[in-house]
């Protein structure tokens, strides 16, 4: 019995054809027998992991995955420099706020007519904390006396009562007001601070990674 013969006809490294002993096909279903079927499918399969297995191949496809890589890099510094951008914003808005207030306030001599203890439960611990707000009379601008409680606590008494303190005011809302210390004037600037912070250190990554990124490589296919 006579060895059959087969053959792919290929076009544009497409395969077009088949041929079973010299009888052409154009597709493998055509191929009325199942045997002839499988032996074609066989040397395409073959074919295809031929040109799978070229070393142009494997470097075209390694130096895609290297730019794909460097693109979703590129992804993530371009978040990480919005969320800079953001916490910088805040920062300067709230630093903005902080200052414009200060600018406003008002000050006037008081005294310390109370002191106020309040305690406060950890929900997880259970464990009671104390925590005591003086309360300071004074005479705004207009003329009024007023008695405010400072937002300000500490767990201890940081003020006695009967002291003499400087009070500063918001004039248009007196009981916006403040004992004038170093503490109180820095948690003004919790916020502007914490963001500034994050904002700076976001930034500094970014630059430190943009510099230690490699240039992406471009893929290049000869044609020999």
């Amino acid at each position: 019995m006579a060895k059959k013969k087969y053959a792919i006809n290929w076009e544009d490294d497409l395969p077009v054809s088949f041929e079973v002993n010299g009888v052409q096909y154009e597709n493998l279903e055509d191929i009325p027998n199942e045997a002839d079927r499988r032996k074609l499918e066989a040397m395409l399969d073959s074919s295809f992991a031929a040109e799978f297995d070229d070393p142009e191949f494997e470097q075209l496809q390694k130096e895609t995955s290297q730019i794909n890589g460097v693109a979703a890099e590129k992804v993530i510094l371009w978040i990480f420099s919005g969320v800079a951008a953001l916490m910088l914003l805040i920062a300067g808005i709230s630093s903005f706020s902080a200052i414009s207030k200060m600018s406003r306030e008002a000050s006037a001599p008081g005294v310390v007519a109370e002191i106020l203890e309040k305690q406060y439960v950890d929900d997880e611990t259970d464990v009671i904390s104390s925590y005591y707000y003086p309360v300071v009379e004074f005479t705004a601008q207009d003329g009024k006396s007023r008695s405010v409680q400072m937002s300000e606590g500490s767990n201890v008494p940081s003020h006695e009562v009967g002291e003499e303190v400087t009070v500063l005011y918001e004039p248009e809302r007196p009981l916006k007001a403040r004992i004038k210390s170093a503490e109180s004037t820095a948690l003004m600037f919790i916020l502007p601070g914490i963001t500034g912070i994050l904002g700076i250190g976001f930034l500094i990554a970014v630059i430190v990674v943009w510099k230690l990124m490699p240039p992406p490589t471009e893929a290049v296919v000869s044609d020999a």
